[in-house]
Parts: structure tokens; C-alpha cells; sequence
């Protein structure tokens, strides 16, 4: 019955819990099995400070250069133009850019490219078109990095670039003026795992630095200015899926409190339009709500819609611009939904192997990367999904861990016209239409030498084994102090032994979700389970189970309760 393959580590030592008094004991064991094991490491975790714990955007090798010739476009009034990416990540780092050298008086522009008609990364006809309209400095934000020959051409035609980025380093950098990537070997940052909006805030915050909050380039702003553009800033970390750790905790819980009173009209809209509160966004509300309605403008080759959205001042703009995103997205969602069921069957063809390749040359380019991601959750192996767009086919990839897809894709560039992304995560044009064949082939050879034992179900990392009357207020509200959770730092999961069932019902319009009463000697718990309801058929009054749950309060109608989410479940002899 079990969906996962469980992990529990040892406890912590009494000598660590008798030095932490002050936390109950559930959440001292999450911590300590999330790696802070003394009092100072709990402590400087737990007391999150803004100042403290930013890191110095000076330490950025290039950081200077980049600001001085940023400084100078605004003084002498060249043209700007930010040329971003076409997901979340891409244009909130385009808002926070344009904002911040609007606001110090620059002149500046913006670029997306059309995901259909341009692809990932800088164009050639996009260079050319901007030189012709005068742009003088081109900053590149969630892109470039690997655009050698496009910053030539800028450069020849008298464009200067500025790369602010995240993604991996090419054998060939780019000669721009200035390359701000915090995963460039020689970057000098210490925290490598900003995403491409985190390090455009780090360039404002430089800036900012630079000209006395504005006061050197006659545009003063208030002291703190720049906080206001947290609320991108955590949008795009967690819908990046940036790890919770160092600065990237920092960005997402100030992120959270600037965005549940965000002053962009376009981004309360959205949340309205969604059905949301948006004093109650919160991690998940940008991973699975907010993230998605912003992406698929830029999936469906509309990312205008979604960038005007983060930028405009105008209330009624706003309403109309997030009612287009709310039905971009349900497109988005009808095509997903009969790509995914076309892949399944299609794997469900194949042997049992380490990885696995989907194509269909009717799937839209915008949708694949989506498709990957539901395949590759579901059989817990690399995926490629490719489509074939204008004579050319195209590819998104997600993996494992322990399986970097671009390692991989570096052993042989040849395949490909271009590609990008992360160990986890790619995107990819293949060199011509008849190589795709010989190129999954390719990759599944490579994926079984490095992966050489098929891993049958995801693990599920379980932070301790606890009792149903251990989730008092106090140990809720101490859990939900320990966020916000998310990549590499997800919620707490504890285990949850020798209940006895003494209710059953499968939930929801279609009975998907599974409700459960359960009985544990004299204590007793309400426990949900979402995506569970098929569950129900296997389970009858009076057996046993154990459930590993996350524990959160559940707050309706004025009421406030704590409920028991149900990840995985399993009989018990």
C-alpha cells in the first residue's frame, strides 16, 4: 500500500533536547534531523535578521564594473533594455530591473522573447532589432550565460551587455561587460544558489549602495527602498525551486510578509482571481497558485501578459490583465492533462528502464517541461519529453537526485542546436529533426551508467515517530516557526504508529481525497489525505495502520483546528 519508500533517522540525543528546553519536543527532533544540532545553529536558524544575514553584493567579482556602467546609462541617458526570461523566475527579475532603474531615472526598456518563435536565451534578430532602436546597454536577467555568439553580435553592432544569471557555465563564456552568475567558478559570491531575480535584487541593492538610495543620480528613493521588491523576490525562489538555505530562506520569509501586502495591483488581482486571501499567501499558495498562472503566460507564447501584470500601477489593468492569466492557464491546464495521459501510455509501452523518452509532434513546446516533471514524480526516473515545433524538436528534461541531466548533456554538446538548465531540470533543441532517435537512445546509455540499479519509489525522508496527543498548539505553532519550507527543506513528516481505524470516506466531488477517524490508545485524530480516495477499497473499520502526516492548523470559518495531512499510509500487523 505504501506509495513511498520510507527513511527514519536515529533521534536526537538527550543531551540535545535538554539544551533546547524551550521547544517541544517535536520540533527539536525536526531540527536536529534537518542538521542543526547545537543550541547556537537552532538559534541563528530560528532568528532569521535581515541585515545580519543578507549577503554583501560586493562580493560579486564583476559587481562593480556592472554598477559603474549601469550608473553612467543613467547619468548620460543611454537607452536600456532588459532582455529577460519568459517564466518566473525570468520576468520578475525584468520587473525588479525596470523598476529599479526606472525609479532611478534611467532609460529603459524591456524584452521577452516569444517561447514559439525565438526559443530560450538571446536571438540574434532580437540583438539586431534593438541596436537599430537605439539601445545603447543590454542587461541580460535569467539568461546569457551561454550566449556567446549573440553578445558578439551585440557588441559589434555598439551594445554593451550586462549577464545577470543563475545557470551553469559553458565551457565559452560570453565576452560581456560584466557576467553576474552566482554559479560561475569565479563569481567570488559565496552563496551559489541565488536565483536569477535574487541576483537582480543583489545588483539593486549594489546600485542603491553605489549612489546614496539615488541621491548621487538626483532621483533619491527612501531608506529601504528596495525591500519592496521582496515580494518578487520570493515569488521567483520558490517557484524556481531554489533551495531554503542561506540567503534563500531570508528572500522567501521577508518575501511572504511584503507580499501578503504587496503594493502591485497586478499581483493582489491575481490572488483575487484565484480565490485567495492574500493575507494568507503563503508557500504553497506561490508554488501551486500564484507560479503556475504567471508561468503559463509564457508556456502559451504570451509572456507580455504576465510581465505587464508585475508592472503596472493601474488597478483596472490589473483585473483585466489577471483575468487573462486565469484563462491562459486553464488552457494550459486542458493541454497538460491530454499530454501527460498520451506520455503515460506511451512509457507504459516500454520496459522497465532507468529513464525514460516521450515524444509527439502535436504536444505544444510550452506544456513539455510540465509533462517531464508528472512523468518523472511518477516513476522516480529521468525524463526527456520532446515535441517537434517548425522543423526543429524540441525538449524539456527532469531528473533524480543523483542525476545530472546537464553533466550528461556536456559529454556530448553535439546533439544539440542549443540547450540549457540545471542538474534537475533542462531544456534542449536537438541539431535536426532525423537525430532524434539516435539521441534518446543515447541518453538512456548514458543514464544507465551512471544510474545502473532502477530505483523503483520515490523516498519519503520522515523526521521522527510521534503520538497523536503530541500536537498540541504549542508544537504546531513552534513547526510552523521553523518555516517557511520548501526545495531541500520541506515540511515535517513524522510517523504516526498503531492507530486504529474507526472511520472511512473517500472525499470530494469525485471521491479523490481519503478522510480517516483513527483511535491510538485513548487519544484520537482526524487525518486527511489528498489524491488518497482510491485507498478507501483497501482499508476496513477496526485494522491497524501507521501514516506518516504533516501537522498544520486547518483554520475555516473562523474556527481554527489542527489538521493531520496524510502523505503515505501502510497496514500495520
Amino acid at each position: 500500500m505504501k506509495r513511498f519508500t520510507w527513511i527514519t533517522s536515529e533521534a536526537p540525543s538527550d543531551s540535545f533536547i535538554h539544551s533546547v528546553p524551550e521547544l517541544p519536543r517535536l520540533v527539536a527532533t525536526f531540527l536536529w534531523q534537518r542538521g542543526f544540532q547545537t543550541e547556537a545553529a537552532v538559534s541563528a536558524w530560528l532568528d532569521l535578521d535581515y541585515h545580519r544575514d543578507l549577503g554583501d553584493p560586493w562580493r560579486y567579482a564583476a559587481m562593480k564594473t556592472a554598477v559603474d556602467r549601469i550608473m553612467t546609462a543613467i547619468e548620460d541617458q543611454q537607452p536600456v533594455t532588459v532582455y529577460g526570461d519568459y517564466d518566473v523566475d525570468g520576468l520578475s527579475a525584468t520587473a525588479i530591473m525596470v523598476e529599479s532603474l526606472q525609479a532611478l531615472g534611467g532609460q529603459v526598456d524591456w524584452y521577452i522573447p516569444e517561447r514559439l518563435g525565438e526559443g530560450y536565451g538571446l536571438n540574434v534578430a532580437a540583438i539586431e532589432s534593438l541596436a537599430a532602436a537605439g539601445t545603447k546597454l543590454l542587461i541580460t536577467v535569467d539568461l546569457g550565460s551561454t550566449n556567446v555568439a549573440e553578445i558578439q553580435r551585440a557588441k559589434e553592432l555598439g551594445m554593451e551587455t550586462i549577464v545577470i544569471d543563475h545557470h551553469h557555465q559553458p565551457d565559452h563564456v560570453p565576452e560581456a561587460a560584466a557576467i553576474i552568475n552566482p554559479v560561475f567558478t569565479d563569481s567570488g559570491y559565496p552563496f551559489p544558489h541565488q536565483c536569477s531575480t535574487a541576483v537582480a535584487f543583489t545588483v539593486v541593492r549594489a546600485l542603491l549602495q553605489a549612489t546614496d538610495d539615488g541621491k548621487k543620480l538626483h532621483r533619491p528613493l527612501p531608506p529601504g527602498w528596495e525591500k519592496w521588491l521582496l515580494d518578487l523576490v520570493g515569488l521567483a525562489t520558490v517557484a524556481d525551486m531554489m533551495p531554503l538555505r542561506g540567503e534563500n530562506r531570508l528572500f522567501v520569509k521577508f518575501g511572504l510578509l511584503v507580499l501578503r501586502k504587496t503594493r502591485r495591483p497586478g499581483l493582489r488581482a491575481l490572488v483575487e482571481v484565484m480565490g485567495g486571501e492574500l493575507a494568507e499567501v503563503d508557500e504553497y499558495s506561490i508554488g501551486f497558485q500564484l507560479a503556475p498562472r504567471i508561468n503559463a503566460a509564457g508556456r502559451l507564447n504570451r509572456p507580455h501578459v504576465a510581465l505587464k501584470l508585475l508592472l503596472t500601477t493601474n488597478r483596472q489593468e490589473a483585473r483585466l490583465l489577471a483575468a487573462e492569466l486565469q484563462a491562459i492557464n486553464q488552457d494550459r491546464q486542458k493541454l497538460t492533462e491530454l499530454a501527460v495521459a498520451e506520455a503515460f501510455e506511451q512509457i507504459q509501452t516500454q520496459a522497465d528502464q532507468q529513464a525514460y523518452v516521450a515524444f509527439a509532434p502535436h504536444w505544444a513546446p510550452g506544456i513539455i517541461g510540465l509533462v517531464a516533471g508528472r512523468l518523472a514524480e511518477r516513476y522516480w526516473r529521468p525524463v526527456l519529453v520532446m515535441t517537434e515545433h517548425r522543423q526543429s524538436i524540441i525538449g524539456s528534461g527532469r531528473s533524480i537526485p543523483g542525476i545530472d541531466i546537464m553533466h550528461i548533456f556536456d559529454q556530448q554538446p553535439e546533439h544539440f542546436q542549443r540547450f540549457g538548465g540545471h542538474p534537475g531540470a533542462c531544456g534542449f533543441t536537438l541539431v535536426s529533426v532525423a537525430a532524434r532517435e539516435n539521441f534518446s537512445a543515447w541518453f538512456l546509455a548514458q543514464v544507465r551508467l551512471t544510474l545502473p540499479a532502477v530505483t523503483s519509489t520515490k523516498p519519503l525522508q520522515i523526521d521522527g515517530r510521534a503520538n497523536i496527543d503530541d500536537f498540541t498548539a504549542e508544537t504546531i505553532d513552534g513547526l510552523a516557526a521553523c518555516g517557511p519550507f520548501g526545495q531541500d527543506y520541506g515540511r515535517p513528516k513524522f510517523l504516526l504508529s498503531d492507530l486504529v481505524l474507526t472511520s472511512i470516506k473517500a472525499a470530494g466531488a469525485d471521491g479523490q481525497h481519503l478522510r480517516l477517524t483513527v483511535r491510538q490508545r485513548d487519544a484520537a485524530a482526524k487525518l486527511i489525505g489528498f489524491r488518497l480516495g482510491a485507498l478507501a477499497a483497501d482499508l476496513a473499520i477496526g485494522q491497524r495502520i501507521e501514516a506518516v502526516v504533516e501537522a498544520s492548523w486547518n483554520t475555516w470559518n473562523g474556527r481554527r483546528e489542527v489538521q493531520l495531512k496524510m502523505i503515505d499510509l501502510d497496514l500495520q500487523p
